[in-house]
């Protein structure tokens, strides 16, 4: 029986996650995302995090502008299962969206009102992110 409520997303982006090791010891690791929801994530990795185990974990997405880096996905969870090839997590809260900072989100611009120039906040854009709650949507 299919207990998702989420439908998954093919995709393979860099990940970093940290966790509380039993002897309390910080511990970090790397790998790439087999697959995503709004609601959790699969971490191919050679680290083998225990059941249950508490983390924050960070996705790299893969830039569409040929930027450096693209915007990043950010959540606090807890492993759900644990297998040799990686392990699957349960974002909390969803995922929050940190967009890069770019040059040009700190430049004029103007766009369709009468050639009225406006000028970005880099402050402002610095402090913008869309936040993805599963819970907040149903299908």
């Amino acid at each position: 029986m299919e207990q998702r409520q989420s439908k998954r997303y093919r995709l393979k982006a860099s990940v970093t996650f940290s966790w509380e090791h039993s002897d309390g010891s910080k511990m970090r690791g790397e790998g790439y995302t087999r697959d995503i929801s709004p609601s959790g994530v699969y971490v191919l990795t050679s680290d083998r995090l225990p059941s249950g185990a508490v983390l924050k974990l960070e996705v790299a997405l893969p830039s569409l502008r040929g930027q450096r880096t693209g915007a990043y996905l950010r959540t606090h969870g807890h492993v759900v299962r644990s297998e040799e090839v990686g392990f699957a997590a349960a974002a909390e809260m969803g995922f929050r969206m940190q967009l890069p900072e770019t040059p040009s989100s700190e430049q004029s611009f103007s766009k369709g009102n009468g050639g009225c120039t406006h000028e970005a906040d880099s402050k402002e854009t610095k402090k913008k992110f869309l936040y993805l709650v599963s819970r907040s949507y149903s299908a």
